[in-house]
């Protein structure tokens, strides 16, 4: 996994902050492969709640400014039934903590 320890914290801090201590951070996407190069952050929010939209807004805010580099936060009700998209999303993710 391409995260460094000091981009887990960041991010791992801002989740808690902006979303809350219940949710479980995942990463996703090209930075699982640790032969590829650049790319965003691909994260995945589980929730046994609603996160609100403005709180991601938020986080994915904070996260660009201080990881400087794009964000992209996918969010996933632990109760629901998943829509196909994150469906592969959860397939895949791994957990960041």
């Amino acid at each position: 996994m391409r995260i460094t320890q000091t981009h887990r914290a960041i991010i791992l801090s801002g989740v808690s902050e902006f979303i809350g201590d219940s949710v479980e951070t995942h990463v996703f996407g090209s930075r699982l492969d640790d032969s590829k190069r650049g790319g965003g952050v691909d994260l995945l929010l589980i929730s046994p709640q609603e996160i609100q939209p403005q709180a991601c807004a938020e986080l994915n805010d904070i996260l660009e400014e201080y990881l400087k580099m794009p964000v992209n936060i996918v969010t996933y009700i632990s109760t629901d039934e998943p829509s196909p998209a994150q469906a592969r999303v959860l397939a895949e993710a791994r957990p960041i903590g």
